[in-house]
């Protein structure tokens, strides 16, 4: 291996240019200097090419010095050769050079900066002693003690050398160590070069014309040497120098300045003295300015330092005088305190602080003022322009003149107004979170996994029933676990910490008094830098509350889903997209789909319900439920159908599954299968329509179909007509032949008559030997002509029973139907009157309804005149009757009273209160009867029955309610009266309600907002009725007497009322029957369920006044 070249790497092809250029210089230089010399064996007296040489080498890695030091050495020689011919004199004397060279670069390598050597006037003293003493003078002595054995002049060989190397050093060193590539660029754009080069004109010139023309030469070329130094940079400045030594090295060996001088070898050199002398001062002077430019530069560069800094400050910056007067503001500042700078200039610190923080700053400043303190910082508040009130962080610091007088304060001002409200938001954060722990009764604890320490707030104590502030550790918490757990509970706990997981554990606590506590931790882990675990911070919440509520609603979980498999209704359940999430047996029966099949499906693939078995699909009740739309579960002829083609009559119910904030989560459909319930209960609404004996619509049909027809009439302008048929001698028949004789024929004339009427037409026995006629489409004319031909086909009927002949009759009255005579009530009491003017005219007749029949008084009511009535209102002849409601039950609990009336004649007449009303109603008084009744309850005995708190039931008739002035009237009596309007109950006809749901039901709805309840009176006689009903509130149902009379020995009307009872009740409608005379009735209510009941088994009936004498309250 050429551990040469290991050691000497080439140089690059920059260097060996490099190099090459500094070698020329050498080269030339060494030309020059050896021309000044006498001879080839004398010294040149000037000598430049060791500092050229030196300051290359200076700039040179230290691995390229060989090649520098070779290639100068070779150029040296090179030029002695070409002055004074080939020989052996240079060669000695180049290797000192060169060494001299080397030596030179090494000690300015050891003591100066290699980016700025000369940067001060120290550094240029170093350069000096190093170079233009130290090396010249070691240097002249191995020259000396080299050429001294040849021609004996040591000294003068000595100091020849010595001062050729020190001006050549002192005169172009400081040049090489300063020169950088580039400069002439830079100089030239910057017009450094322009100015150099004039200066450096005159500054020759002056030298010449001293050197020249004046005395004391030197003194003048210093003297311009150092004007030039004070103009003029380092660099300039001794490159001037350089040239001036120059110029006066060559006047002097052109002989255009003579030195006088002796003309010995030494003297001759110590001639060149001056030259040293003339550069020392300009050079000393030079780097005095030097250090002044780059000091004042330093200044310059720190005051816009300081200047930007405080300008472009992100924080607000101000300079302020002792008074606190704002002397500078920067932009920051003005900003954060919303005062443009003018204005903020004319104000001081004092007038925009918060008051509250003002004495604190001013004590602070008062100690800054008087050297107490170097500086300080507080959180202060400043008034901005606009009146908000900021925060900030205000840091003081204070400058002093030469004798410590303060001459102004720098405040630095931080917007900390964010941090500040993010303070407050946190600390109430942390209040509130403090707040949520205490009430949700949360404990907090931290463990120290290397002292086993644990701390525990006041709630932690309280968990472990253990006394405030005793000492807890690692054990003491373990003793409190369970037995059975401690096990798990270690075991899950190492794990947490070897597998870095978060620990989460439930465990149970037994306290010493053997209660069990169920705790729920959790914690996180808390790690060094190398992940090993510190601590555990946590919290322990108390959950035995909440596992027994899991407990218990598992058992109530079970509970309800053993219930729902064992019912024998059917049960689905949805979520909010109507998704089946359920289904009991019972629903799988019935629909033919397995409870996993079912579950995610629609509701509607698997329930498919239609209106009859054949009729069209109904939407299912479930979408109405989630979507809050009405609906009825009243529909009789609902149906299911199988998944295999079956069906099933069902009657339905559905009801939403809310959330405790009552958001709807989905819904339960229960239905069970009716079909035969639904087939009995077709059975027993033809019953209850239709007479058993003749098959005949009954009573309560035929109305009905009236009101229909009525409603027709009134809406499409058409006529109809109405007749009332009563046998003429049935009694006698009956009488003589016996029941089943007058069965036999009301049977044989029902069928006649049906025979004979148009398939438009009705019929209906309407109780006894009364019969009813309906003729839609009708004239009156052609009325009276159908009736008549009925009625002679009657009385022309020949009757035979066992061989007996037996002749009836007829007579019949006829009314027009129009939509000028649409009160059913009237219609029907016209048709009366008429049927009973016929029969007195004669029997046998029709006859047709004129006005002027009222006169003539009819069956019941032929005691009393219009004048009687209107005198039994007058004079107050009227007694008030209560009659007690109570549940079957508890016949003592009176929850109401229902109201009605005694009639008190002065003849001493009996008669009844129907036989009132119907006069009442002949003479269209219903509405002055039903006005006394409210006058005496509502006003004149309301007082004492508040005091007594009676709850009352009071009937309102069909017509009093079509009357507006009889509605305004109790509106007003309503508003002045002092009963609670919840405890007025009114009762109504079930088909007045119907008939007129908007007159009379809006009415009742107006009363029900003023607290009142509404009891529908008379149902049982079309179940059907309960759809009508719907859209109307109703708070109670009174059955039709003619149901409960019987209840007891009659299963069909113990099954309607059943049937009629549980609609009622799934629909939130109470249920009242009565009159309950018997107990056999009252215990077959009470065994159907019935919610109230009336009659002589709950409490007899009494006049009004002896229920308020009486030492009893009502219950409500």
């Amino acid at each position: 291996m050429d551990l040469s070249a290991a050691e000497k790497p080439a140089p690059d092809n920059k260097t060996i240019l490099h190099i090459a250029a500094v070698s020329i210089v050498v080269f030339l230089l060494a030309l020059f200097c050896i021309q000044l010399s006498e001879q080839s064996d004398n010294l040149a007296p000037l000598w430049f090419p060791t500092a050229v040489l030196m300051v290359a080498l200076f700039h040179h890695p230290l691995r390229y010095w060989s090649w520098q030091l070779l290639a100068a050495g070779v150029c040296i020689v090179a030029a002695n050769f070409i002055l004074y011919g080939i020989s052996w004199f240079p060669l000695p004397l180049t290797l000192i050079n060169l060494t001299e060279s080397a030596v030179g670069a090494w000690l300015l390598r050891l003591f100066l900066q290699p980016k700025d050597p000369l940067n001060n006037l120290f550094s240029w003293l170093k350069f000096s002693i190093c170079t233009v003493i130290i090396v010249p003078l070691i240097s002249g002595l191995a020259a000396a003690w080299y050429l001294s054995p040849q021609n004996g002049e040591f000294v003068q060989v000595f100091t020849v050398w010595f001062m050729s190397e020190a001006i050549g050093m002192l005169a172009l060193g400081p040049i090489g160590l300063l020169y950088r590539r580039g400069y002439f660029n830079i100089a030239t754009k910057s017009k450094a070069l322009f100015d150099m080069m004039w200066m450096m004109i005159l500054s020759l010139t002056a030298c010449y014309i001293g050197l020249i023309y004046l005395p004391f030469p030197f003194t003048f070329v210093i003297m311009a040497l150092i004007w030039t130094s004070i103009r003029l940079p380092r660099f300039e400045t001794f490159t001037i120098c350089f040239l001036a030594t120059l110029m006066i090295a060559l006047m002097i060996n052109f002989n255009l300045f003579t030195l006088h001088t002796d003309s010995t070898l030494s003297v001759q050199a110590l001639s060149f003295i001056p030259l040293l002398m003339v550069l020392i001062p300009p050079h000393a002077m030079a780097m005095v300015m030097h250090a002044f430019r780059m000091e004042k530069e330093h200044i310059v560069e720190s005051e816009n330092r300081f200047r930007n800094a405080m300008e472009y400050s992100a924080i607000g910056m101000a300079l302020v005088s002792p008074e606190g007067k704002w002397m500078q503001v920067n932009q920051a500042l003005c900003r954060l305190l919303g005062y443009r700078q003018e204005t903020l200039l004319t104000l001081t610190f004092q007038q925009i602080t918060y008051p509250e923080d003002l004495s604190a700053d001013l004590k602070l400043l008062d100690d800054l003022y008087h050297g107490r303190i170097p500086s300080y910082s507080m959180e202060k508040r400043y008034v901005r322009s606009d009146g908000e009130v900021v925060w900030v962080l205000l840091v003081v610091s204070v400058v002093r003149d030469h004798e410590q007088q303060p001459l102004y304060y720098i405040s630095q001002v931080e917007d900390i107004n964010d941090l500040k409200k993010t303070e407050i938001i946190n600390r109430r954060l942390v209040e509130r979170i403090t707040l949520a722990n205490e009430a949700g009764g949360i404990g907090i604890w931290e463990m120290d996994l290397r002292t086993k320490s644990i701390n525990w707030d006041k709630r932690m104590y309280e968990l472990y029933h253990i006394p405030l502030h005793t000492p807890v550790d690692d054990k003491v918490w373990r003793t409190h676990v369970h037995p059975e757990d401690i096990n798990r509970v270690n075991r899950e706990f190492a794990a947490a910490l070897n597998q870095r997981q978060p620990y989460r554990l439930e465990f149970r606590l037994l306290l010493p008094s053997g209660e069990i506590v169920h705790l729920r931790n959790q914690a996180n882990m808390v790690c060094d830098k190398n992940g090993n675990i510190l601590r555990l911070i946590g919290t322990t919440l108390d959950m035995t509350e909440v596992r027994n509520l899991t407990e218990a609603l598992h058992e109530e979980k079970e509970r309800l889903h053993i219930t729902l498999d064992s019912i024998g209704e059917a049960v689905v359940c949805t979520d909010q997209e109507m998704k089946i999430t359920f289904m009991n047996p019972v629903a799988e029966k019935m629909t033919g789909w397995a409870n996993t099949i079912a579950l995610g499906q629609p509701v509607s693939h698997i329930i498919k319900l239609t209106n009859g078995v054949d009729g069209p699909e109904i939407a299912n009740p479930i979408e109405h439920c989630l979507n809050h739309r009405p609906y009825s579960s009243l529909n009789e002829s609902m149906v299911l159908h199988h998944r295999d083609g079956q069906y099933y009559d069902i009657q339905e119910s559905v009801a939403p599954l809310k959330t405790l904030e009552g958001g709807i989560v989905g819904a339960v459909m229960v239905f069970q299968d009716v079909g035969e319930s639904r087939a009995m209960m077709r059975k027993l609404s033809h019953s209850a329509s239709h007479d058993n004996l003749t098959g005949l619509p009954n009573r309560a049909n035929f109305e009905n179909k009236l009101k229909a027809a009525i409603q027709v009439s009134v809406e499409l302008e058409q006529q109809h007509a109405l007749a009332f048929l009563d046998l003429d001698y049935f009694k006698a028949v009956n009488d003589t032949a016996g029941h089943p004789a007058g069965d036999a024929l009301l049977k044989e004339l029902s069928q006649l008559m049906r025979q004979h009427l148009r398939n438009s037409d009705c019929v209906a026995r309407l109780g006894g030997d009364e019969f009813g006629l309906l003729m839609l489409n009708c004239t009156l004319p052609h009325a009276k002509a159908i009736t008549q031909s009925l009625v002679s086909m009657i009385n022309g009927y020949h009757f035979y029973w066992e061989d007996k002949l037996y002749r009836i009759g007829a007579s019949a009255g006829v009314t027009q139907i129009s939509s000028s005579n649409n009160q059913r009530s009237e219609i029907m009491a016209q048709a009366d009157i008429a049927c009973y003017t016929a029969k007195n005219s004669g029997r046998g007749q029709v006859v047709l309804y004129q006005p002027r029949q009222k006169q003539l008084l009819a069956r019941q009511h032929e005691l009393l005149s219009q004048e009687d009535v209107e005198n039994i209102l007058r004079d107050n002849q009227l007694t008030l009757q209560l009659a007690p409601t109570a549940p079957p039950k508890t016949p003592l609990s009176v929850c109401f009273y229902q109201v009605s009336f005694t009639v008190n004649c002065p003849q001493h007449i009996n008669v009844s209160q129907d036989a009132f009303q119907e006069a009442a109603l002949l003479y269209g008084l219903l509405p002055q009867v039903d006005g006394w009744v409210c006058e005496q309850l509502l006003g004149l005995q309301a007082e004492a029955i508040n005091r007594k708190g009676l709850a009352l039931a009071i009937p309102l008739s069909e017509i009093a309610l079509l009357k507006e002035d009889f509605r305004q009237s109790l509106l007003a009596l309503m508003q002045h009266t002092p009963l609670p309007p919840q405890s007025l109950y009114w009762m109504v006809d079930e088909s007045s309600l119907l008939q007129y749901p908007f007159a009379i039901g809006n009415f009742l709805a107006k009363l029900q907002e003023m607290g009142c309840q509404l009891i529908v009176k008379e149902f049982g006689h079309n179940l059907n009725d309960f759809e009508l009903l719907a859209e109307h509130t109703i708070n109670y149902l009174k059955f039709n007497k003619d149901l409960i009379a019987h209840i007891h020995i009659n299963q069909m009307d113990e099954v309607l009322v059943s049937i009629i009872n549980g609609t009622a009740q799934r629909a939130n409608i109470a249920t009242l029957a009565g009159p309950a005379d018997l107990p056999p009735i009252l215990n077959k209510l009470t065994a159907i369920g019935v919610d109230l009941a009336d009659g002589e088994t709950i409490g007899r009936t009494q006049p009004l006044s002896e229920v308020l004498n009486s030492g009893y309250f009502a219950i409500k």
